[in-house]
């Protein structure tokens, strides 16, 4: 039986998206041609109801030869298309971690706390605050590390972000910041700005917490 043109799944996959068809025209589409009610469009409908989804998309060559309709070429595509959807699944990119306060960002460092030399770490943002980039910037001596702005700002353009944060560890345990912690922060500052990229914050980080410039009033 032939369906109306404007009701087709094809036609309607072709003008309106994937989103607009239901899970059973999906698979009707994989199992038949997408213009006739054919019977394995029919029987495919009625596995996938009585089944669901996630039942049928893990069916083998074999088990879909068995619904009425489908021969051993319509069986490889649809179980391939279902391993197609599985693995591009897996390899989704993870969610990237937010930063909606120095805690949240001290989280992602704190274990600079038991290095014994300090690190000076970069946290990149987008414009959602979400991490698109982190970077140990340096590594210096037991109670100092500094490096230039162009070596902190360039992963930031590199990785188009439109913030950062810096944290570094004392080794010494002690977490108020120094004066030379509070002047090399303001020449980063002032060098970020030229950039049109915001220096969030700066902290420091110890086995007791963390200190951060900003709520120091020191940024």
């Amino acid at each position: 039986m032939e369906l109306a043109h404007a009701l087709r799944p094809l036609t309607r996959l072709c003008e309106h998206g994937p989103s607009a068809l239901t899970d059973g025209e999906l698979v009707a589409i994989l199992a038949g041609d997408g213009r006739r009610d054919a019977r394995a469009a029919a029987a495919c409908i009625a596995l996938l109801r009585r089944e669901g989804l996630e039942r049928i998309s893990r069916r083998s060559v074999r088990e879909w030869t068995r619904v009425p309709g489908i021969g051993p070429a319509v069986a490889r595509r649809v179980v391939a298309a279902f391993e197609l959807r599985r693995r591009a699944a897996g390899k989704r990119r993870p969610r990237r971690p937010r930063i909606d306060g120095p805690r949240a960002a001290w989280r992602l460092v704190r274990q600079l706390a038991r290095a014994r030399r300090e690190h000076l770490v970069g946290i990149y943002l987008d414009a959602q605050n979400c991490v698109v980039h982190r970077e140990t910037l340096s590594i210096g001596s037991l109670n100092t590390t500094r490096t230039h702005p162009r070596e902190i700002l360039y992963p930031a353009v590199k990785h188009l972000a439109l913030a950062f944060i810096l944290a570094h560890n004392h080794p010494s345990g002690c977490p108020d910041p120094s004066t030379e912690d509070v002047e090399f922060t303001a020449s980063i500052r002032r060098a970020s700005e030229l950039f049109g990229i915001e220096l969030y914050d700066h902290l420091i980080v110890t086995l007791d917490g963390f200190t951060s410039l900003r709520e120091r009033g020191l940024l």
